[in-house]
């Protein structure tokens, strides 16, 4: 059995998830550290995490999607990524729908969403040392108006639970 722990920690200030980003009013970080000898890249985590997606998360999510685009915000829809894992292939610059890939190397992403009640990245960074690997999944927002203060209020809570929990699902996909 692999030991696998999931905390959270501070984003450092040097981190590249807050380059040209702006004032922050929300960050966290949650990291998956596990042991093993295995190599991995970033590629092969955004799969795992997409397939770690619980269904009422999905649910959850379109419920948002629906409700968002009354109000005409962006809903972050990623078309059939869900359909065509296999075919992924995201590059730095590119625009997948509403994300924009900010930073891709082989072993982090950086992508964001700017819209206008708030503005949001999140990241996924990869270390691999003396047999442990740390997969931190961080999120900073920018709230720009009061229709993203209230939306940030109301999913926040969610999120805070949603993201260990992914991280959980992830750790039985390796």
């Amino acid at each position: 059995m692999v030991n696998i722990q999931i905390i959270e920690e501070l984003i450092p200030k040097s981190d590249k998830i807050f380059i040209s980003f702006g004032k922050v009013n929300y960050e966290d970080r949650f990291c998956l550290i596990l042991e093993t000898k295995k190599i991995f890249d970033v590629d092969f985590f955004i799969v795992k995490l997409i397939k770690s997606i619980p269904k009422w998360f999905k649910f959850l999510l379109n419920l948002r999607n629906a409700i968002a685009s009354i109000f005409g915000l962006k809903t972050g829809k990623i078309g059939n990524v869900y359909e065509n894992l296999e075919k992924l292939n995201l590059k730095q610059n590119q625009s997948i729908r509403d994300i924009f890939i900010f930073l891709k190397g082989k072993n982090h992403l950086i992508a964001e969403l700017k819209d206008k009640h708030l503005d949001f990245r999140f990241s996924i960074l990869i270390r691999q040392e003396d047999g442990i690997t740390r997969v931190s999944l961080s999120t900073i927002v920018k709230i720009n108006n009061i229709f993203g203060k209230v939306y940030f209020f109301l999913i926040t809570p969610f999120h805070r639970l949603i993201i260990p929990n992914i991280l959980k699902r992830l750790s039985g996909e390796i």
